[in-house]
């Protein structure tokens, strides 16, 4: 009942979701006025961003950029370019770049593009500055900002205004920079440390940023192709000496007076797409931002600086620790929050547990699911997953209606992740609300790996929250930070891999440094890592580095397939130890597969299926479909009929297994083969009309349509058979296969008594089958010169010249020499008594040959070699 009752109420309730999840937005954020961002800088607080740079270009310390138009109104300037308090200060450069020449003019224009302003310092307008702004409903304006690689960046909002500083490390060329649209109040300051863009902004909407070859892109739409969502952006981390805002390659920090509000900002910029900061964030003295790229820092206090490192912003106080109102630094805290995770000491968090157990005992009926929700939360944070869940299941029988709220079934799905239940945590694919899908898809990517059959995008996940991790307390962190480092080194790409740099030493993050080394070519390096961690104390570790040394091992020819697999059913105890025997057992199968052990591969696919891990379609279907493939082309070749018989058993027991496709489909062609050679027309009709809708291809679906039609003709359902041949027909196949349905069509036709007409399908088809059932057409009606020029045609292509005669050989020796005899034809006696020879014949097959080929023609053995006759001699 515990089971049914939650489930329906999260269903009943989901469409209260998005406005729950707004009202805990709310109740979260901070309210202080002096320090939230002017008029509409919270609207962004969702922007994904992500920060990256080359190193900024040097610049005088301290250098400070004159106002732009220091006699005009404030009002006028937000208007017509950037107003009096704007400033810009050089104050710190992270590592001095080489020299580079300056930008010529017009270098990053696109293709059409409208000559901009001209150079030189002073404010330029774009468009219209003054009166209203007339906007179009909707806007594809983009704007190229071309930047050299060096010069450092910044985007965030302002006001009414969308403000861009671009680090003037090197001369930029603004004549290109205009805009239309939205574009059109576009305005460009160049200053002597800075060049600085504003765009009045006519509503809420979000701008997009993304660079390019030749600079930056400003749009009001997301760059094509590319899901912007899916941004890095800076998550803050504890540093020595303040807090860092990591980037890639960061810019120099400049020192800017906000137009719109009067503060002193800093602003750290960034030379690569590395983003911005997610949403506003207090801290005593200071306040950061939401940015689109780089990190703005408004100070309150005059300890408070930003300072550029190699390593990104780092956010310093005069103080020994920068001053912070809560213990986790990231902008966005929606998971430590939903979680109620506190980076405390062990013996604090349990504390705060035994504390909530005692409130949520002594409480009133009235507080009593907020007691219990922060009991699970208190739980969850000590590592106890499971007595979490419990508890939140317990509250939510009491209060179902609360199980709408978007932190409660965040919580209780993270609280089933954890405890193993993937039934229970589905729930963190999503959806979540906007503002919070960039906070929750760290657990998105904990779920998908968890799941399996999304290995990349899970990876992808983790990776770009990495060090989210970091702000969590050590009991979940422990559980967490080594499978997602894992995760991250066995499927992540080359950009992901970056997360692994810096990892905490133990012997499960020197696993996934051994996968990442793998990855990225040291494999050497990673061989013997393995080899190391593979009699490693803890179990689990030592089991999976024992997996890659022998696949290494094999795939290096160190070891046999078969040695492999053997190695691999040894590892079985410690696998299902370490919750793995699922995929020690896919391993194993893999080297069968190697060794072309079909049946033992399929037998060991079939026990993946039966341990209690979950395996992914994905994952299983690949090796499902090659063995039986494999199977299916070996034993179709064979002649054998408890072979066939055999792999025909094998196909059948798996069919049933595989999901419909082409792969499908050409089992069941092969399939139907076995069951035709078999003589069971009826199961063969079945499996080659399951087959034909599954194939794209015309000309597979062609040869379906032939194995089904082969089948009505054994069921002497010849209007089937006509039909079948017509509906997977197609004017492109190549000539052997049209042949192939003229043969097909003859046999019907023969089978209808109409010899004339399938003659004339089987004119000029050298084919075997055809001359035969040409030379039987003429046999039954007694054409025997005719019937002798088919035979002997067949006698030439399949009897040697020398070896011993198969019976097949015999039999078509004695056929040509009993239909020349009727003819006739001593020509024809003579060249086979010559081309058998002396050659024994089973039984009185010997005795009669020789009858035939000796009267009126020489005697065997005494003659040369003969040579094709190039025609029938005629009666």
């Amino acid at each position: 009942m515990r089971r049914c009752l939650l489930p329906l109420a999260l269903l009943l309730s989901c469409s209260a979701m998005t406005t729950v999840a707004d009202a805990a937005r709310r109740t979260h954020a901070p309210h202080i006025p002096q320090a939230v961002p002017p008029k509409g800088k919270g609207l962004n607080a969702a922007t994904a961003a992500a920060a990256a740079a080359a190193a900024g270009a040097a610049a005088t310390a301290g250098a400070t950029a004159a106002p732009a138009d220091p006699g005009t109104a404030a009002d006028a300037d937000l208007l017509k370019g950037l107003p009096a308090p704007w400033k810009a200060t050089v104050l710190d450069v992270p590592l001095s770049p080489p020299d580079s020449a300056p930008q010529t003019a017009g270098k990053g224009r696109k293709p059409g593009q409208k000559a901009g302003l001209p150079g030189g310092s002073g404010s330029g307008v774009a468009g219209a500055g003054n009166g209203p702004i007339h906007v179009p409903a909707t806007s594809t304006s983009r704007v190229l900002i071309p930047l050299s690689p060096r010069m450092g960046l910044a985007a965030f909002r302002s006001g009414d205004s969308f403000v861009i500083v671009v680090d003037n490390a090197e001369p930029m060329d603004t004549s290109a920079l205009r805009g239309d649209g939205v574009f059109s109040t576009l305005t460009v300051t160049t200053l002597p440390g800075a060049t600085l863009l504003q765009v009045k902004l006519p509503d809420t909407r979000e701008f997009f940023l993304s660079q390019q070859a030749e600079g930056w892109v400003l749009g009001d739409k997301p760059p094509p192709g590319n899901v912007y969502g899916d941004r890095r952006v800076i998550n803050p981390v504890m540093a020595d000496g303040g807090i860092l805002y990591p980037m890639r390659k960061p810019g120099r920090v400049l020192s800017i007076t906000d137009p719109a509000s009067g503060q002193k900002l800093f602003v750290g910029t960034s030379t690569t797409d590395d983003g911005g900061i997610l949403s506003f964030r207090h801290g005593e003295g200071y306040d950061i931002w939401p940015t689109t790229e780089g990190v703005v820092v408004a100070a309150n206090s005059p300890d408070v600086g930003l300072r550029a490192t190699p390593d990104g912003a780092l956010l310093t106080s005069g103080e020994n620790q920068i001053p912070d109102s809560k213990v986790a630094v990231y902008a966005n805290t929606v998971d430590l929050d939903w979680l109620g995770l506190q980076k405390l000491p062990d013996e604090q968090l349990e504390a705060r547990l035994h504390k909530a157990l005692l409130a949520a005992a002594d409480s009133d009926p009235a507080q009593r699911f907020a007691a219990r929700l922060e009991e699970a939360r208190a739980a969850f944070g000590v590592g106890a997953f499971l007595e979490a869940r419990g508890i939140l299941t317990v509250a939510l029988e009491d209060d179902p209606e609360e199980a709408a709220r978007p932190e409660v079934s965040f919580l209780l799905a993270a609280s089933e992740l954890l405890s193993g239940n993937m039934d229970g945590a589905f729930l963190l694919e999503g959806p979540w609300p906007d503002n919070e899908q960039r906070a929750t898809q760290v657990w998105r990517g904990l779920y998908l790996a968890f799941k399996g059959g999304h290995e990349a995008e899970a990876a992808h996940l983790l990776a770009r929250d990495f060090t989210r991790l970091d702000n969590y307390p050590t009991s979940v962190r422990s559980v967490l930070l080594p499978f997602a480092a894992e995760q991250i080194g066995r499927y992540g790409t080359a950009e992901d891999l970056s997360a692994l740099d810096r990892l905490p030493a133990g012997s499960a993050y020197k696993l996934a440094t051994a996968f990442r080394d793998l990855r990225t070519g040291r494999r050497a390096q990673a061989y013997d890592a393995f080899n190391a961690l593979s009699v490693d104390r803890d179990p689990v570790v030592a089991e999976k580095a024992l997996e890659q040394k022998i696949s290494l091992d094999m795939s290096d020819g160190k070891l046999t397939p078969v040695a492999a697999a053997e190695m691999f059913n040894g590892l079985m105890p410690d696998a299902r130890l370490a919750g793995r025997e699922a995929t020690v057992r896919l391993l194993q199968a893999d080297a069968y597969m190697r060794a072309r052990k079909w049946p033992e591969a399929l037998a060991t696919l079939d026990m993946v299926k039966d341990t209690p891990e979950q395996v992914s379609e994905p994952v299983l279907s690949p090796m499902l479909f090659q063995t039986l493939a494999a199977v299916a082309s070996e034993v179709v070749k064979d002649t054998d009929r408890d072979s066939i018989l055999h792999g025909a058993a094998m196909l059948r027991a798996h069919l049933a297994d595989l999901q419909p496709g082409t792969k499908k489909g050409e089992i069941l062609m092969a399939y139907g083969k076995m069951l035709l050679g078999l003589g069971l027309a009826d199961e063969a009709q079945e499996a080659f009309s399951d087959a034909v809708p599954m194939l794209d291809s015309p000309e597979l679906k062609a040869l379906a349509g032939q194995g089904l039609a082969e089948s009505y003709i054994a069921l002497k359902d010849l209007a089937s058979a006509t039909d079948v041949l017509q509906r997977t027909d197609s004017p492109d196949l190549p000539e052997d296969m049209k042949a192939s349905r003229r043969r097909l069509q003859a046999r019907i036709t023969l089978a209808k008594g109409d010899q004339t007409a399938a003659l004339a399908l089987l004119n000029g088809d050298s084919f075997s089958d055809s001359l035969d059932m040409a030379a039987r057409i003429h046999e039954s009606r007694g054409e025997w010169p005719a019937a002798v020029a088919s035979v002997r045609k067949m006698a030439e292509a399949e009897i040697p010249p020398q070896g011993p005669l198969s019976a097949t050989q015999q039999t078509l020796a004695l056929r040509l020499a009993s239909d020349a005899s009727q003819a006739s034809d001593a020509q024809t006696l003579a060249w086979l008594g010559q081309l058998v020879g002396d050659r024994n014949m089973d039984g009185e097959s010997g005795r009669v040959f020789r009858l035939l080929t000796q009267v009126g023609g020489p005697k065997p053995g005494k003659a040369t070699t003969p040579k094709p006759a190039a025609a029938t001699a005629k009666p």
